[in-house]
């Protein structure tokens, strides 16, 4: 069966391991030496060590997880850039979609302002809660923040300006610093859930469900109809031993009964019948067709033991593979801009980890990078093994057929250093002399 809160921990627990899942590469690096849950694609090492440090100052190893597991849950999630230059540090931090009152967006997707608000504690009396409200506008190149309590302008103890708490403040920042990652972006203002298009199906087998439970439960402690007696003056006692610590559980060892002198006493259960094999039956059968909505529920994906080929087990994965792909750009696209504007703000107040950047580093590009592409599923060394041997296969096929090996793998997708590692291999030309053909198109 796939109750709600099965399917649901499911599909969100799938995709908080599909989106960033792994370990992250501190050094920032593209993912090939070293395998990074968010390989950085850039020329610019200077910026590496700059994402490295806002990884650490972040603790993005576990918030990576969080970002990715309430866009799924709601559909929506955001990245807060948050400038402490009390602690002398900048770092990303997940904000709810519950949070947000309001925010306005550009056609881009960038966040023009904003206004968050949620209970927390009052920081005058920590036993009484308030609502914290906090806005962000944009006046020019300057952002003016704002904060109240209950209502009113105050001056929460972490907004200061000069050592002083204030309750609005600017900040020459040239960009509000939140952005928002739309799980399952379908043109409307706010994202989907995961299971949203599901959510009716998913509410009639969860209620089916439990009606089936509540049936079992009611046939095994039902309540009782008794027919040709009168009701008892007094408490009915039941046969049966009394529990000793020899026998703990005596009431599990035998049947307890009642018995009436009357013959003509019956006694009936008060049960609605119910085919619970039928019904059974109709839940199981919109379970196959969440199954068929979600491949990401079916075993066959995770089944990469005994007998499954490496291309049986990639056409099973495909569907999944394909709604992991379309989902990871939009977290891409919003985790790459919120980088880049904290590191942009690091280095404006000079915290460590963001020399040489600053507030202007954007236009002058040297913030340049991208996130690139990682497997959805880990790669089994057998399967390696067999799609390589494939690889050459067909390499030394096109060989025989004319096609030189450069062409061959720069139409793979290898860069001209990879292609070169090859063709200008002491070995390669070894065997082409061998083959006595050194234009290369002979069997490699």
């Amino acid at each position: 069966l796939f109750p709600y809160t099965t399917l649901f921990r499911s599909i969100v627990s799938f995709y908080r391991a599909h989106i960033w899942g792994g370990a992250l590469d501190y050094a920032a690096g593209d993912g090939r030496t070293v395998p990074s849950a968010i390989p950085i694609v850039t020329d610019n090492e200077n910026l590496r060590l700059a994402i490295g440090a806002l990884w650490r100052g972040s603790n993005w190893a576990s918030e990576k997880g969080i970002v990715a597991q309430d866009g799924a849950i709601y559909g929506d999630v955001a990245i807060k850039i948050v400038d402490d230059p009390q602690r002398g540090k900048v770092f990303m931090q997940t904000v709810k979609p519950a949070t947000i009152k309001n925010v306005t967006l550009d056609n881009a997707n960038n966040v023009k302002g904003y206004e968050i608000e949620y209970r927390r504690a009052d920081p005058r009396n920590a036993s009484n809660i308030i609502v914290y409200n906090e806005t962000a506008t944009r006046d020019g190149d300057d952002v003016v923040y704002a904060t109240r309590l209950n209502g009113a302008m105050y001056a929460y103890p972490e907004n200061q300006m000069n050592g002083v708490p204030v309750a609005e403040w600017r900040e020459p920042y040239g960009f509000i610093p939140l952005v928002i990652a739309k799980h399952n972006h379908v043109g409307h203002d706010w994202g989907w859930a995961e299971i949203h298009p599901a959510l009716s199906k998913i509410r009639e087998v969860d209620d089916v469900a439990s009606k089936v439970s509540d049936q079992i439960r009611k046939m095994v402690d039902s309540g009782w109809l008794f027919s040709g007696v009168k009701a008892p003056t007094a408490t009915p006692t039941m046969t049966g031993r009394s529990s000793t610590a020899d026998r703990p559980e005596s009431g599990r060892e035998e049947t307890p009964a009642l018995y009436a002198t009357d013959p003509q006493a019956k006694a009936m259960p008060l049960v609605a019948p119910l085919d619970i094999a039928s019904a059974l039956q109709h839940i199981s059968s919109i379970n196959t067709e969440l199954e068929r909505e979600f491949p990401e529920l079916q075993m066959d994906i995770w089944n990469s033991g005994g007998d499954t080929s490496g291309r049986a087990l990639r056409l099973a994965r495909q569907r999944v593979t394909q709604k992991v792909t379309e989902r990871r750009p939009s977290y891409d696209d919003a985790l790459t801009r919120a980088m880049q504007m904290a590191i942009s703000i690091g280095g404006y107040r000079g915290y460590d980890g963001y020399k040489g950047f600053g507030l202007d580093s954007y236009k002058r590009g040297d913030l340049e990078f991208h996130i690139g592409d990682r497997p959805v599923f880990e790669v089994d060394r057998f399967e390696k093994l067999e799609e390589s041997k494939l690889f050459w296969e067909t390499a030394n096929t096109a060989i025989k057929a004319g096609m030189p090996l450069a062409v061959y793998l720069k139409r793979e997708g290898w860069n001209d250093e990879e292609v070169a590692e090859v063709t200008q291999s002491a070995e390669y030309t070894s065997r082409l002399a061998l083959l006595g053909d050194l234009g290369g198109n002979q069997a490699a």
